[in-house]
Formats: structure tokens, sequence, C-alpha cells
């Protein structure tokens, strides 16, 4: 896959954020086996980082690993001015890294409300701001924001990730209005239930399924690679939902 202007020798490159586990990591590895060079990003959790990008690796795929926190300011611009040292160009964003705590708004402190807007909504605000320059540049980019259905559905307990969720859709119509005619396409997908660490213990409490299934990370990386690529240039400040239907028949049900 090529990039934009006057790029047509080199691979295109896309960061993606919370790259080592659950979506992230199934994005990873989409992306690289569509011929992407991959800059996994990860707060934490250094094995599964590791063995995502062993992975890649194995299958011929160009994979670099960067731990950051992209809550923080200062950690997002070292991440981009290290990218860029490298040689590289930014052509793809995916801001996937985010954290549940779900509690109910009554027992809710303001540290960890706090917590959660700053993970879920200013590192992607942070993320794009750093990138921008570099798709501003070539003229050429793709920025995926990951939101969820609990923006539209949410669960006792949700008020803090479906707000800063809610204002990641927010962010991207926002944006795209703003960068759309530079050449920059910004969208968000939005996942219904998702098995994922994330996830466990949110899906052992709801136990069965009487609806759709639960999505795995690989229902998610298809549509997001879809959206890194030329084919998705008409599509705009969009919110995809993939979530098996789940949506429109809880609707349905009134």
């Amino acid at each position: 896959m090529n990039g934009g202007r006057g790029t047509e020798a080199r691979r295109r490159v896309a960061i993606v954020t919370g790259g080592s586990r659950g979506i992230g990591a199934a994005i990873c590895k989409k992306l690289a086996a569509n011929g992407l060079s991959v800059h996994l990003v990860y707060k934490n959790a250094d094995g599964p980082a590791e063995q995502v990008a062993a992975d890649i690796t194995h299958a011929g795929g160009e994979v670099i690993v960067h731990k950051a926190d992209v809550s923080l300011e200062g950690e997002v611009k070292s991440l981009i001015g290290k990218v860029l040292k490298s040689g590289d160009t930014i052509d793809v964003l995916v801001n996937n890294a985010a954290i549940i705590d779900d509690r109910l708004l009554a027992m809710t402190s303001l540290e960890r409300w706090e917590n959660v807007i700053r993970v879920n909504l200013t590192g992607p605000f942070l993320m794009c701001r750093a990138v921008l320059p570099s798709m501003l540049e070539q003229s050429w980019g793709r920025i995926i924001n990951l939101s969820s259905n609990s923006v539209r559905i949410p669960g006792a307990g949700q008020s803090a990730y479906a707000a800063s969720k809610g204002g990641v859709e927010a962010l991207t119509r926002a944006l795209a209005m703003e960068v759309g005619r530079k050449g920059i396409r910004v969208n968000t997908v939005a996942p219904g239930r998702v098995k994922t660490d994330m996830t466990e213990n949110v899906a052992n409490q709801l136990g069965g399924d009487s609806g759709p299934r639960w999505g795995v990370p690989e229902d998610l990386s298809g549509i997001v690679a879809f959206l890194a690529s030329d084919e998705a240039d008409y599509i705009q400040g969009q919110t995809i939902t993939v979530d098996g239907g789940r949506l429109v028949m809880r609707s349905a049900k009134g």
C-alpha cells in the first residue's frame, strides 16, 4: 500500500495506541499484514507487546514497539519525535488505548472521573495534535478513533466511560471538518461487546448471551484497516458501529 503524494516507493506508516492486547493487537497485525510499517504503542504490558511484535515479524511484517503513556503530553511528544526521527512520516493513526473504570456516578470520585477522561479523550486529542503536522505536510492521512456503543446504550456505572467515548466521537467530527480539505480522513469505529482483557470482568458479570454473540478483536481489525486505506477516501467524520447488530436489535425491543 502506497503513501500520499510522492511516496509511492515506501510503506505507509501506522501508529496504533494500546497495541499490546485485544483490539489493538489485532489491528497491529492486520495493518502489518496489509503492508504497513506499524509502530505499536503500549503502556504497561511488556510481554504481550513483545509477543505481538514477534508474531508480526514472524509473518513478514514490519513493527517497532514503543512504551508510552498517551495521556501525558511529554510522552506523546517524545513518541512522535522518535517516529519522525527514524525517517518515517506518519500516514495512519489509530487511537485505541482506553481504560474502563465502571462505578455508579454517585460513587465516582473526581480523581477516577478525570483519569478515565484523561486516558480515553485527552489521549486521542494529544495524539491527533501531534501527528497532524506530518499529515498536513504530505496532504494525506488517516485517523481512526475507537469509541464504543456505550455512548448510545450505556450500562449502569458507565457514566465516565460513556462520556469519554462520546467526546471521542465529537472530537472526530470536529477534526474531520478542520482537516478534511487537506486530504486527511478522520473517522470513528464504535465496537459493541468485544471479548478482550479489558472487558473480561464485564463479560463475566453479564453471563449468558441472549442476543448477538460477543465479538472478538478480529471483528474490528478489518474495518479499521479499510478506513486506513485509499478505498475509504470518501468516508469522513463518521462513526461506524460494529456490534453484530446489537444496537438495532435492542432498539427494536424498545
